[in-house]
């Protein structure tokens, strides 16, 4: 009978992939992370860039006004003019009030205006 010759057993699980299967396996991961690396690289090479530009452009500005004389907010004549116009003097507190900004975090702002759209 043919039965009792052959032996009818499944492979075990680590010879289902064979050396060639695990080559292909191996080779699409490493181009995967190849592929990533890159993008990554290429997104901090790109931000980097844009920041480089930006800071050129705030060095160029900040030339611009020691040029005109614009170093200092009590040096610029429509500042001056308010000063003078609400009979008050750069050191006052009045004046800190209103001239003066303060950073608030909006980040998440922005996702919520987003989310109500």
């Amino acid at each position: 009978m043919l039965s009792e010759n052959y032996s009818y057993a499944e492979r075990p699980a680590a010879l289902i992939l064979g050396r060639r299967g695990f080559l292909k396996v191996s080779g699409l991961c490493v181009g995967a992370a190849v592929v990533c690396g890159w993008a990554i690289g290429d997104m901090v090479a790109r931000r980097n860039s844009i920041i480089l530009a930006r800071q050129a452009g705030l060095y160029k500005d900040d030339k611009l006004c020691q040029a005109m004389g614009l170093t200092a907010s009590h040096q610029n004549k429509v500042v001056m003019s308010v000063y003078k116009d609400m009979k008050a003097k750069p050191v006052d507190h009045t004046m800190h009030e209103l001239l003066h900004t303060h950073y608030y975090s909006r980040s998440m702002l922005a996702m919520t205006e987003a989310a109500h759209v």
